[in-house]
């Protein structure tokens, strides 16, 4: 009985597939002009270079280098040819990337900045969930109201309330809302109630945000007509928590977000003014944001915990709408 002879294996390739190889040869060739160097280049032997090209010009049925004894040089046909490589590698390579960022994605660590006040009332539910579905990964997250600079301090996702400057960064809307302007049930036992928005230039009113601006209050009356309000007042910060206490205790008036308000005037610790007028146009409201840098290894991870997020925004104390998606 004749014996079967075992089969060897051929050695692997170490630049990828055949083709993978074949095209990398190609776009090195034209590069280098040197079989010798496009081979050092690759990690491959010269003959496994020449073999790549001939099988590359069978295929295609035509010439795309030109050898001698000078060297090599691409036809015009192989320059095309050659550049269009090029191109489909990059997508290759960024797609090979993106999916092996995947499988790395039950592991790693993922650095977040988030406002106060979406930290106070949003993460923890969120958090508990994620380190659940991820226990490898480490979550960093930073609660501040201030815009850190997500690139120099190195954070994967930031939540934020815009508007937003226009930047390199990507964004995408997570919740709109509505401004409301609040006071302390008592405030103005003293003193006489404003009847329209422009009285609120001679009130004392609780100023929210960064910067050293004069502070500007629209407000859009039932008929639509615009109403531009310059007020000041004894304080402005930039912590959403602080400007709603501060009103608690009755030291001004405040314009601050629904759902910031929406617990305080339902226990009946701030009451609503001017609730007849808008104080954003129908058409754009104020956001809370989601925004990154654009950092692939670091998708999936950031994928999830914003689809957590979205799932616990409607356990906000607040009258948040979430946006239809694009």
């Amino acid at each position: 009985m004749k014996r079967k002879t075992a089969l060897t294996k051929p050695p692997s390739d170490p630049s990828g597939s055949d083709d993978l190889m074949a095209s990398r040869a190609i776009v090195r060739l034209r590069e280098a002009g040197s079989f010798s160097a496009t081979a050092r280049t690759l990690g491959v032997s010269v003959s496994a270079v020449t073999r790549a090209l001939q099988r590359a010009e069978e295929r295609l049925g035509v010439a795309l280098f030109l050898r001698s004894t000078h060297g090599i040089s691409p036809t015009p046909a192989g320059r095309r040819y050659a550049e269009h490589l090029a191109r489909w590698l990059s997508e290759e390579e960024s797609m090979r990337e993106s999916l092996a960022a995947e499988t790395r994605a039950e592991r790693g660590s993922l650095r977040v900045t988030v406002p106060v006040f979406v930290a106070e009332h949003l993460m923890q539910p969120v958090i508990a969930e994620f380190q659940r579905t991820y226990p490898q990964v480490f979550l960093d997250v930073h609660v501040s109201d201030d815009m850190r600079d997500l690139i120099k301090e190195g954070f994967d996702l930031a939540v934020r309330l815009g508007p937003l400057v226009s930047s390199n960064l990507r964004m995408r809307a997570l919740a709109s809302f509505r401004r409301l302007v609040v006071v302390s049930p008592d405030y103005f036992v003293d003193r006489a109630a404003p009847s329209c928005p422009s009285q609120l230039a001679a009130l004392p009113c609780l100023l929210y945000g960064p910067g050293t601006a004069d502070e500007r209050w629209d407000f859009w009356a039932p008929d639509g007509e615009l109403h531009a309000v310059s007020v000041t007042g004894p304080v402005r910060s930039n912590n959403l928590e602080l400007v709603l206490r501060l009103a608690q205790a009755g030291l001004g008036v405040a314009r601050l977000p629904d759902g910031v308000v929406s617990a305080a005037l339902q226990a009946g610790t701030l009451v609503e003014h001017f609730s007849a007028y808008r104080c954003s146009p129908a058409d754009a409201l104020p956001t809370l944001y989601a925004v990154h840098p654009k950092n692939p290894g670091k998708d999936r991870l950031r994928e999830a915990l914003l689809e957590l997020l979205r799932a616990h925004i409607p356990a906000l104390p607040a009258r948040l709408a979430v946006p239809t998606p694009d």
